[in-house]
């Protein structure tokens, strides 16, 4: 079944290469124009994302992720647009159908290497009429990111071998952007880990690198400042790879005289801890009217903003074994979600401006054959002005990670939200059981408290997501 949105992208596309082909033809100027008032209406409500993203995510902020995902997936039932795809990705792993996401991911992987060769008509309407009739292939952040989330889906299914061919094929992509590569700093962190996994110290040893320096040269800005995590973690593979100098050097340079890296040992084994805290920012739209040189004339464009500022998370930490390790942010997607925006500004602003000329210039024709036919033509110019507000909001605000040692054994654990307060607001239950010279994985989503059972021994909320 096609929704009402699909129906209108799909209408407005049809509409837009006939009334382009119809110049040839003989149809009355009054048809062709309402014909194209109408198809501004269409548009309208085809690139309202910003709004059905709000929509969508109403059922994780109220704790009930399967409301969600109930109206992703009556979206793009023939599978054919990337945003869909990254939707009901995210939102079948945060409803445990880890197989289910990465089935959907990998279509969703596909479709962006098809939009690779960009459509002839597409890139015809994104000029002349607006941006969200070209297909949406993510950021780069996102392209990646549909790696480490897929990475995650198969080390939740135990297939750990199959999340090191994600990182692999996320290298390959990294590697096609050439002259203007793109890092990130998590799933370098995630690629070390699995390759820490397997057993695989060298491979591991590099990512910790590359995670490290990323974190070095773009803390702050598109990534959290190098965490003591990501230290230890380059510190101790050192140590074991027996990189003495290299590792004299960091250890300095960290600042960190007293670290002791621990040896391995089949008496312990590790837990890692990986939350998705809240939610990415939701793109919203401004216009304003821009002098133009080219028609002197103040011309409006549309282009997309995050209207609102960052929120403010929850304290989060991990509490195991009687004692309390606070989580530490390794991702920032709220931060990388803006700063990607605004890189990309000067581009949609020249584009705007572009379009904004061709459709003055499609008015002021208009007017000159017809009243009627110029007024159709500026009422249409005005209503598909849109920004393209698309982006992958299911997405978390932020990735935290915490690394625990801890003896061969069976573990409960609590995953704790605190206030400004002190006050532990909600709790995620967990057991893990600890394997020698292994890595346990828990990985997790938090949105919002919601009330749930209470909790016997401490009578707060407890949730079992």
């Amino acid at each position: 079944m096609i929704t009402i949105r699909d129906d209108c992208c799909m209408l407005s596309k049809q509409m837009f290469c006939f009334i382009s082909s119809a110049g040839s033809q003989r149809l009355n100027l009054c048809i062709k124009f309402s014909l194209i008032l109408i198809l501004g209406v269409l548009l309208q409500s085809c690139a309202s994302y910003g709004g059905h993203a709000t929509t969508m995510r109403g059922g994780l902020l109220t704790g009930h992720p399967e409301l969600s995902l109930a109206i992703a997936e009556k979206e793009d039932s023939d599978q054919t647009e990337v945003i869909a795809c990254f939707d009901k990705g995210m939102l079948r792993r945060i409803t445990h159908d880890y197989k289910g996401s990465n089935q959907i991911l990998e279509v969703g992987k596909q479709k962006i290497e098809e939009l690779y060769g960009v459509s002839i008509t597409e890139s015809i309407a994104a000029v002349t009429i607006n941006e969200t009739l070209r297909g949406y292939k993510g950021d780069r952040y996102e392209q990646l990111l549909l790696h480490a989330y897929m990475a995650m889906n198969y080390i939740q299914l135990g297939e750990v071998d199959s999340a090191r061919v994600e990182m692999l094929q996320a290298n390959v992509k990294m590697m096609e952007w050439g002259d203007e590569p793109e890092e990130d700093a998590f799933l370098r962190y995630l690629e070390g880990m699995i390759y820490e996994n397997l057993g695989e110290h060298d491979s591991a040893l590099i990512s910790y690198r590359k995670a490290y320096t990323v974190y070095k040269e773009k803390g702050g800005e598109q990534y959290p400042v190098p965490s003591g995590l990501i230290k230890k973690d380059l510190l101790r593979m050192l140590a074991w790879q027996g990189l003495w100098s290299e590792y004299k050097s960091y250890k300095k340079e960290f600042k960190m005289t007293d670290y002791k890296p621990v040896k391995s040992s089949k008496k312990f084994g590790e837990l890692v801890v990986i939350l998705n805290n809240g939610l990415a920012p939701i793109r919203g739209e401004n216009a304003l009217p821009i002098f133009s040189t080219e028609v002197q004339k103040n011309l409006r464009i549309a282009f997309p903003v995050y209207n609102q500022p960052k929120k403010r998370l929850y304290v989060s930490r991990v509490s195991v074994n009687n004692k309390h390790y606070p989580l530490q942010t390794v991702e920032d997607i709220d931060d990388l979600a803006r700063y990607s925006l605004e890189k990309d500004m000067p581009g949609i602003m020249a584009r705007a401006m572009a379009r904004a000329v061709v459709k003055y210039n499609t008015q002021k024709t208009a007017q000159e054959n017809s009243s009627i036919a110029g007024l159709l033509m500026t009422v249409t110019n005005l209503v598909t002005e849109r920004a393209d507000t698309r982006s992958w909001t299911t997405l978390p605000q932020e990735i935290q990670l915490q690394r625990v040692l801890l003896p061969v054994g069976e573990y409960p654990l609590q995953i704790e939200m605190v206030n400004s307060t002190g006050q532990v607001v909600d709790v995620i239950e967990e057991k893990v059981v600890i394997k020698p010279e292994q890595s346990s994985f828990v990985i997790k989503h938090w949105n919002t408290p919601v009330p749930k059972k209470k909790s016997a021994n401490k009578g707060v909320k407890v949730a079992k997501n």
